[in-house]
């Protein structure tokens, strides 16, 4: 084989005929247990393998979601597009002092 396992088959027939050749030099008594053992283990790995990616891609999708809304939170919008009302960090009403109500009064009538 000249290396190239760019599909599936050739993946299996080259790992194959690898582990044949290795088996054949450990012994031929164990060689045929000793290669589906290391077959099915290795399937084992891989399904693992590809259950923790997709948790990954899971959790990856949740958080670019989280981020989105995050940022559309912070541009002052929701996701629909429609303002949202102030945030948390401002005060209520009555916290505000009068000076910075007068200030806030004559910031929205000059617009």
């Amino acid at each position: 084989m000249n290396g190239e396992t760019s599909t599936h088959p050739d993946r299996a027939t080259y790992l194959e005929e690898k582990l044949e050749t290795l088996v054949q030099q450990v012994d031929e008594g164990y060689g045929k247990a000793l290669l589906e053992q290391l077959i099915h283990r290795m399937e084992i790995t891989v399904r693992e393998f590809l259950a923790e990616i997709d948790l990954l891609v899971e959790r990856l999708k949740d958080n670019a979601a989280a981020q989105e809304a995050l940022l559309g939170r912070i541009k002052g919008q929701d996701m629909a597009g429609k303002p949202i009302g102030p945030g948390p960090s401002v005060k209520p009403e009555e916290e505000i002092p009068e000076w910075e109500r007068r200030l806030m009064e004559l910031e929205t009538s000059g617009k």
